[in-house]
């Protein structure tokens, strides 16, 4: 049964039979049976299927289902994990929630130094906002959220591992902010909050109303093309400069903001959250040391 849910909740989450037996790696009828032995368990149909624009939308009891098999399936993964721990074994799969930020312009580097010290080891990513990641860690659908911004939510515990500036840029043409339109992350994510107080502390008015995104890169793509300027990440500020596809103002001074290791307090932490917690300090310190002193 385990096996037809975490189908399931693939054909869910793709709204499409194909796409979901390429991620299960099944065939296509082998995903139309698990669906079907489903069905019959439950007496009732749990996928609408329109053929006619081959789209899937799940029924009333399809939803239902939907939030207790992430619980199920969320449950056993813990539990595998967990007797591994009994044996010793540090592999098996680690779920990383992580922002944006962090997710596109840190995460991947260091998680080659990671898996290459912990070969056994399976990371799997998501990258969301910071109110998606609190969210599923609460829901037990990731080990380990990592993001941007203070975090206040009751029943998660938040680990500093980095402290990371921000920086104003803007197209390489107009080196100065001035009354340009601001360019904005979404509300929920980090970064909209940290430039809220960015302006506030600085007693910025925008002149024009801001305009949005929901990605890094497309935020970036829109200073480079001369539609506003934005509050970034240094680290991905600097790569930008140096391609010559942004500058990076000196009107303000630079912000501080803290990168949080979260897991939630309800869990016992396994011994691979534990590892990896210790080995991202330790790295991300590291690299700190050779920041500054580069700087210096």
């Amino acid at each position: 049964m385990l096996e037809e849910l975490e189908t399931f909740l693939s054909v869910a989450e793709c709204r499409n039979f194909t796409r979901a037996a390429q991620k299960r790696n099944l065939s296509q009828p082998t995903v139309s049976v698990q669906i079907k032995k489903l069905e019959e368990y439950f007496g009732m149909f749990l996928i609408e299927r329109n053929v006619r624009h081959k789209t899937i939308a799940l029924t009333p009891a399809g939803k239902i289902l939907l939030q207790s098999a992430k619980s199920i399936c969320a449950e056993m993964e813990y539990a595998k994990a967990a007797i591994n721990d009994l044996q010793g074994k540090i592999e098996g799969t680690l779920r990383i929630g992580a922002s944006q930020t962090i997710g596109e312009y840190f995460l991947p580097e260091y998680l080659g130094r990671f898996t290459k010290d912990y070969n056994k080891m399976e990371p799997e990513i998501i990258i969301a906002n910071t109110q998606q990641i609190l969210r599923l860690l609460a829901d037990g659908e990731i080990d380990v959220g990592l993001v941007e911004g203070e975090i206040t939510e009751p029943g998660i515990k938040a680990e500093t591992f980095y402290n990371d500036k921000l920086v104003v840029i803007t197209a390489v043409k107009e080196n100065e902010a001035g009354e340009k339109r601001w360019i904005i992350r979404e509300e929920g994510s980090a970064s909209r909050a940290q430039w809220e107080r960015f302006i506030k502390d600085n007693n910025i008015t925008p002149g024009r109303k801001p305009i949005i995104f929901n990605t890094n890169f497309a935020v970036k793509e829109a200073v480079k093309n001369n539609l506003g300027v934005a509050l970034i990440s240094q680290h991905i500020a600097k790569q930008s400069a140096e391609r010559g596809e942004v500058a990076i103002s000196r009107q303000y001074k630079a912000a501080v903001r803290n990168f949080y290791c979260l897991t939630a307090d309800a869990r016992q932490e396994r011994r691979a959250v534990s590892i990896f917690k210790s080995h991202l300090q330790h790295n991300f310190t590291e690299n700190k040391v050779k920041e500054k002193k580069s700087e210096d």
